[in-house]
């Protein structure tokens, strides 16, 4: 069986769609599917050789190329905001056995066999097949069948997502040691494509900070992490399976909905940059230390968070969906 997957990454796209298409293509692949990437050529700098490169001169291009690909195909998963419900219309015409990856549900009604949206949404009568809530998180092979660290953890854990689209970073850790937060409780850990990683990396070893980069299993540094300071995408549901209270940046407006859900659950606290001029996003962030800091001493409600985000995902996501997928297949 022959599975194609739609999805892009780069510096303003994000890692994010990749990384949870992975997660789908490692569970999709232990049924016996054979898997592959379809990539805009104009984002190759951010893909793998083994990826099927298309178009390269502009988008509509690529979804005119595809088309033929995924009539070819058994399913096709589209992880994509490029596509409007138009464009998810057409190519479910040409492909009926399509999962589309959503976040915003702002697209209008399109037809799809399956539905993916980690998120409690509901969507109309032209999805087949929805696979909603967080039960339906994305999350890596690494965070399946966790052992948690009994003994508290003490370190606050810095990841601004895979590429740091608005590099906060480096400000978040000045601001961090002016209001004398201490360095030996400070991880930084950087996506393999953030932006101004010299500059951060620089900073660090002159502060005697730790940090790492590109790390391939990051669970490692999230079970040490008493508090984290996150981007608000795929990582909010790896730092929730992992139990971690979190102050998230949210650097992207696709990130809107999943905090309006989960914040008020009370295991986490966001500050958003990304509808704010760069002038503004200093006040930001030291609005974001100060809550870091009003919260770094309140043990009550890190136990409670903790526990209230490890009931919410349990890292089996993606072998959840790949299983009820493949079942369609094995019943037809």
């Amino acid at each position: 069986m022959k599975l194609l997957v739609r999805a892009d990454a780069s510096v303003e796209i994000g890692m994010g769609h990749r990384v949870r298409c992975q997660a789908l293509i490692h569970a999709f692949t232990q049924y016996g599917w054979q898997c592959q990437f379809v990539v805009d050529r104009r984002y190759q700098a951010f893909a793998s050789p083994e990826d099927c490169f298309i178009g390269g001169q502009s988008e509509k291009e690529c979804k005119t190329e595809f088309l033929s690909l995924a009539e070819q195909a058994d399913l096709v998963i589209l992880d994509h905001y490029g596509y409007s419900a138009e464009d998810i219309t057409v190519l479910h015409q040409h492909q009926p056995n399509l999962l589309v990856l959503d976040d915003m549900n702002d697209r209008g009604d399109f037809p799809a066999k399956w539905l993916l949206n980690p998120l409690q949404q509901g969507y109309s009568k032209q999805i087949e097949f929805p696979l909603t809530g967080s039960r339906y998180a994305l999350l890596r092979p690494a965070f399946q069948k966790l052992e948690l660290n009994q003994i508290l953890p003490q370190q606050l854990l810095i990841t601004l997502g895979g590429t740091d689209p608005l590099t906060l970073t480096l400000p978040i850790l000045n601001a961090l040691l002016a209001s004398g937060f201490p360095t030996k409780d400070i991880q930084v850990l950087l996506g393999a494509n953030a932006k101004n990683a010299d500059k951060v990396i620089s900073f660090c070893h002159h502060n005697s900070i730790a940090f790492e980069q590109g790390l391939a299993d990051v669970t490692y540094l999230m079970k040490q992490a008493k508090m984290a300071i996150s981007a608000a995408g795929g990582t909010l549901f790896e730092l929730a399976c992992m139990g971690v209270p979190t102050v998230f940046a949210q650097v992207a407006d696709n990130q809107t909905r999943s905090l309006e859900q989960h914040v008020p659950l009370d295991w986490c606290r966001s500050i958003r940059f990304d509808n704010v001029p760069e002038e503004v996003r200093q006040q930001r962030i030291e609005q974001l230390v100060e809550v870091i800091n009003r919260y770094w001493l309140d043990i009550e409600w890190q136990e409670n968070a903790r526990k209230t985000a490890r009931g919410l995902v349990d890292g089996d996501g993606a072998n959840r969906v790949a299983k009820t997928i493949n079942s369609y297949f094995s019943a037809s």
